[in-house]
């Protein structure tokens, strides 16, 4: 037995090429058939969590939401109650504060609830203060109007409901000279309760009247008793102001506390949905991170059979072809290296069949959007145009011309419309024929075309009726781009058995205005045009003014 051989037999026998190439496949697709589960699972329950987040959490926080905004609101109201001289205004602010306090939003919240009620008992209560001020604001104003008409009451006691107020003993001088002071704290008290100068003021004033009751005794002086009403409205002007800042305060603290409450709560609400996606996402990037290092590990793999398998074999063959090259001495290579190349040859040739398979297929595919493509626009010409004469159809130039409309008054262009119809259609079709008729449109439609820039959109929006929009054309140069349309269609001489037919059109012009709001007003002026070429005997242009 030769030695070689026997070594070839006793030598473990290398794994094929294909085979093992097709075993690094599966593992690779088997791993990224996990991972790819691994995502879509990690995906499905945050897809699930959203549901759930947008089912339940959200409408919370929506509801949240809007408390605050009520809240606030029920801060606004407060504040009118509180400021407004004006009675009405009150009474529609304490109304808006029941109607939010019976919102069905508290009722989840039996605490909250009633503290709104209890928000609405004070908006009541400062709306009581508010109106005895106003009441003991008229008192002061009638009291003050009698003390104004002190003179009068010189006259007898049976000519006035009061005893004279004028005398010149030293009781009269004492009150007379708190009536200075007395008229300044009344002013002041009414316009600003809240000063704390003014309550010193009628603090000081309360006092010196004691004093003048304490020196002079009870008096039954109506100029005293007056002055001591005064007095007691002031002060009760005051206190009524106390007690609605008291009220007040109270429902600010509520209204604060319950704020803070909604936001712990919808911070609460929130954190936890954000906690649970956080959870789901770090799951999905272990997850990737994994999937990640087994593919790195299976590409290092890859590469090093690769150069086990292909590169070292190659190397070695080449080796001993450049041996036997230099050295001209016969190498016997190794059935093992022949079935490596062998391999190789396989595997190269399999290879260049994947790819040749992978050419072909997206040959396939680019020839299949192409022809949809082409399927796609040949669908869009036929539903954008007139099969008779090859023109646009009607709900094209509708389309168009509103566009160019819209960029004409953005822009300050201008923009002229031709409307135009063939005289005495019916009568054509009558006498020589539909057949005649359709090629005396088509005949019109081609002069039109050949007349026309490319710019401009000529359409047939009707049986005999065309329209023709020129942008960036004036009232003036439309005016003889019609003119010369008309003429060329009247010089054409169509060709039918009863002898040369030349058809004539009539033309109405209308040109974009100031007066002119939308694209249906423009077409009515153009119809309207239309329509007096015809009334003025046809085969004309008639241009309508852009103001008319």
């Amino acid at each position: 037995m030769n030695p070689d051989d026997s070594a070839d037999q006793t030598t473990c026998r290398k794994p094929r090429l294909v085979p093992t190439l097709v075993l690094i496949a599966a593992i690779a697709a088997g791993l990224g058939s996990v991972a790819a589960f691994i995502q879509l699972k990690v995906q499905y329950d945050i897809l699930r969590l959203a549901d759930h987040t947008s089912q339940i959490l959200l409408p919370d926080i929506q509801i949240q939401v809007r408390t605050a905004l009520n809240l606030e609101r029920l801060k606004v109201f407060g504040e009118v109650i509180r400021s407004s001289p004006e009675p009405r205004e009150r009474r529609e602010s304490l109304l808006a504060i029941r109607v939010m306090a019976m919102n069905t939003a508290y009722d989840k919240n039996a605490a909250m609830t009633d503290q709104v009620n209890q928000i609405y008992q004070l908006a009541e209560r400062m709306t009581t203060y508010r109106n005895q001020q106003d009441t003991t604001r008229r008192r002061i104003e009638i009291e003050q109007a009698r003390l104004d008409s002190g003179p009068q009451l010189h006259e007898s006691s049976e000519s006035t409901t009061y005893p004279p107020l004028v005398s010149v003993d030293e009781k009269t001088a004492e009150l007379r000279s708190l009536m200075p002071e007395l008229r300044l704290v009344l002013q002041n008290g009414l316009t600003n309760p809240r000063s704390a100068t003014t309550r010193i003021a009628l603090s000081t004033l309360e006092q010196r009247f004691k004093d003048y009751q304490a020196r002079f005794g009870p008096s039954s002086d109506p100029l005293a008793e007056r002055i001591q009403r005064l007095l007691q409205f002031q002060r009760q002007i005051f206190d009524a102001e106390d007690a609605l800042t008291a009220a007040w305060t109270q429902a600010r603290a509520i209204l604060g506390n319950l704020t803070d409450d909604l936001s712990v709560d919808a911070a609460i609400a929130a954190s936890e949905g954000s906690f649970e996606i956080a959870r789901y996402a770090k799951y999905a990037m272990f997850a990737v991170a994994i999937t990640f290092c087994g593919l790195i590990l299976l590409f290092t793999a890859g590469i090093y059979f690769f150069r086990w398998a292909i590169i070292n074999p190659i190397i070695r063959v080449t080796a001993d072809l450049q041996r036997v090259k230099t050295t001209r001495s016969p190498v016997r290579p190794r059935r093992e290296q022949l079935r490596e190349l062998d391999d190789i040859a396989t595997a190269v040739e399999a290879f260049g069949g994947a790819l040749a398979q992978i050419s072909e297929r997206t040959l396939e595919l680019e020839r299949e959007v192409a022809e949809r493509k082409k399927a796609q626009a040949q669908l869009l010409e036929l539903a954008t145009t007139d099969s008779l004469t090859g023109l646009r159809n009607r709900r094209y130039f509708f389309e168009f011309a509103k566009h160019e409309f819209e960029r004409a008054r953005r822009y300050h262009m201008p923009l002229s419309l031709l409307l135009l119809d063939a005289d005495h259609f019916k009568i054509i079709n009558d006498r020589y024929g539909h057949p005649v008729g359709d090629l005396a449109l088509q005949v019109l439609a081609a002069t039109g075309q050949q007349l026309l820039r490319e710019v401009d959109l000529f359409a047939r929006i009707g049986g005999e009726e065309f329209a023709i929009l020129l942008p960036q054309t004036e009232a003036k140069a439309a005016w003889m781009v019609a003119e010369r349309l008309r003429l060329m269609i009247t010089q054409q001489a169509i060709a039918t058995d009863l002898g040369p037919l030349h058809l004539t059109v009539s033309l109405g012009l209308a040109s974009l205005g100031p007066a002119i709001a939308d694209l249906n007003a423009l077409l009515r002026q153009a119809d309207t045009a239309l329509y007096q070429a015809k009334q003025n005997g046809r085969n004309r242009v008639e241009p309508l003014p852009a103001d008319s």
